[in-house]
């Protein structure tokens, strides 16, 4: 189930995060919150290593050229946070749950990798991806959604 509770913790960043964040959308004054809690070290910010990849792969897919998808990267890396290394065991789980619950309109193939490893370091998933939040439970794992960020 979302959490709508204060900043602070540990908490495990999905992609949209670090897009909302740098690019702007929907969230954006809620992911300004997330890394502005972030910076201040009221939030320690972790994040699957698949994150670089998850981003790189959505700006490619947008047919955007690689200079912008190193640029973003880059710009990544100025976000205070600390990617978790993907072991064995976790790509094992993220194909379990991806066989299981992927798919259009599901999880993704990426963030099948961003659930494993919320689960596997016992991390709450902050997210906007509402798959995931409606279907928290079923992927064991706790989320916050990130539409209901209050700094």
């Amino acid at each position: 189930m979302a959490r709508d509770e204060r900043a602070g913790g540990v908490l495990l960043g999905d992609t949209d995060l670090f897009f909302f964040y740098l690019r702007g959308g929907t969230f954006q004054a809620q992911a300004e919150g997330v890394i502005k809690e972030a910076t201040s070290g009221r939030v320690d910010l972790k994040t699957s290593s698949e994150v670089y990849d998850d981003a790189i792969s959505a700006i490619r897919a947008d047919g955007v050229s690689l200079e912008v998808a190193h640029s973003f990267v880059s710009d990544m890396r100025s976000i205070p946070h600390t990617p978790l290394p993907t072991s064995a065991e976790i790509a094992e789980e993220a194909m379990s749950v991806y066989l299981r619950y992927g798919g259009r309109r599901k999880l993704s193939y990426f963030d099948s990798f961003h659930v494993a490893t919320a689960k596997r370091y016992a991390l709450e998933l902050l997210t906007s991806d509402q798959y995931i939040i409606e279907n928290a439970r079923v992927l064991g794992i706790q989320v916050r959604d990130l539409s209901l960020w209050k700094p």
